[in-house]
């Protein structure tokens, strides 16, 4: 039997991480256009030929976890480890699949198995596990195509598809009632007082503009911002704070003369510092580094981005910090800020097997910045879920 555990071992021997196409060998290339030549049948529903496929596969047994994952038979635990992993009888698998041109992509629950060129010249041995897993896909969508000439297979997937499966989202004033010590988690960190004072602000305040702009200028609107967050700032100067907090790649913003709007002005509107990252005061990855922006229109103000998935309480400090100081500060897209504090948002749900960063782009309705998985059935009740792909026939 082809159990899921036995498909995801090999989804994880051939998920490639690799940017360019590789060369199989004439058996594989065979199954691959075989199993493009079956999803021919299937009307694209994006650029690029895109298809996706719904199916489920049998868990599998407990002696096959032990043996996949090198348990001993008798470790304690492994039960409930196997029923963690693997919740219901039956898993279920998206396939996608992309062709443009002569290159071909396979993908099986976001893993990357097959990125081809046909051109290529094909290497000198055979992949004979590769072969099993595109002669299970292969007949996978043999009985996806089944269904949906005899019309069962888009009603079947709707009512079937596992919620582990699911794109949805679910109201943050909700997960709050079921999950308050999230809800508490928010207030030990920003308090009641402090959210109700950015939110009169952000409704109310209105910007003035900075005339002369220094490096020395923005360098203690970062002390301020340290400060306003908790960082441990010493006896620091404001460029020391910078120096040691920040990106590090300031495009030349540390070399000039703190006391010098001249020299500023030439640097911020000679734009050499594109390509660095001068602004980005909290280091790290795109979803929770901090960027204190310096713009220009009638004059200078500072800009925070309000979209940071990781970062919202960070945000709310620091605008509190500068504002209190009299410093001209906005936040870009503020409603992302003032929606979550007042649980009025949507919390993304993704698949099980995404990981729930950055997943922006699968949603369509609803723009949800954060996001989770959901093993607790309590949620689904108040999930609103995304509408799953209407498959058709040529």
């Amino acid at each position: 039997m082809f159990s899921a555990l036995k498909l995801d071992n090999l989804l994880r021997i051939f998920d490639s991480k690799d940017l360019n196409p590789v060369a199989y060998d004439h058996k594989v290339c065979t199954k691959i256009k075989e199993l493009y030549h079956l999803l021919d049948e299937i009307q694209s529903i994006g650029d690029d030929d895109y298809k996706v496929l719904y199916f489920c596969v049998e868990r599998g047994t407990l002696e096959e976890y032990t043996s996949y994952n090198d348990f001993e038979s008798d470790e304690e635990n492994v039960l409930e480890y196997f029923h963690e992993d693997y919740p219901e009888d039956l898993k279920w698998y998206k396939l996608v699949t992309v062709r443009y041109k002569n290159y071909y992509s396979v993908f099986v629950n976001s893993k990357n198995i097959i990125y081809a060129d046909l051109d290529l010249k094909e290497e000198h041995f055979e992949l004979f596990q590769l072969q099993e897993l595109l002669d299970f896909l292969i007949l996978k969508v043999r009985d996806c195509i089944k269904k949906l000439k005899n019309g069962t297979y888009n009603d079947f997937v709707e009512k079937n598809l596992s919620y582990r499966n699911r794109f949805g989202v679910i109201k943050r004033s909700d997960y709050w009632n079921l999950y308050p010590d999230v809800k508490k988690s928010l207030l030990d960190e920003i308090s009641q007082e402090d959210i109700d004072l950015f939110l009169k602000y952000t409704s109310s305040k209105k910007y003035t503009r900075i005339k002369r702009m220094t490096s020395g200028k923005y360098f203690e609107c970062v002390k301020l911002a340290y400060e306003g967050i908790g960082y441990d700032v010493g006896n620091m100067t404001g460029k020391e704070m910078y120096l040691k907090y920040a990106d590090g790649r300031d495009g030349g913003l540390c070399k000039l003369n703190q006391g010098s709007w001249k020299e500023f002005d030439d640097w911020f509107h000679s734009e050499i510092y594109f390509g660095a990252h001068p602004w980005e005061i909290i280091r790290g990855h795109s979803f929770f580094r901090v960027n204190l922006f310096i713009y220009y229109d009638d004059g200078y103000y500072l800009s925070l981005d309000g979209t940071q998935m990781l970062s919202k309480t960070e945000i709310v400090k620091i605008y509190l910090a500068l504002i209190k100081s009299n410093i001209p500060i906005q936040i870009n897209q503020v409603s992302y800020i003032r929606e979550a504090l007042l649980g009025n948002d949507y919390i993304g749900i993704v698949p099980n097997y995404l990981f729930s960063l950055q997943c922006q782009g699968y949603f369509k309705e609803y723009k949800p910045t954060e996001f989770i998985h959901i093993e607790d059935e309590r949620l689904l009740k108040y999930i609103k879920w995304e509408k799953l792909e209407k498959i058709s026939l040529k």
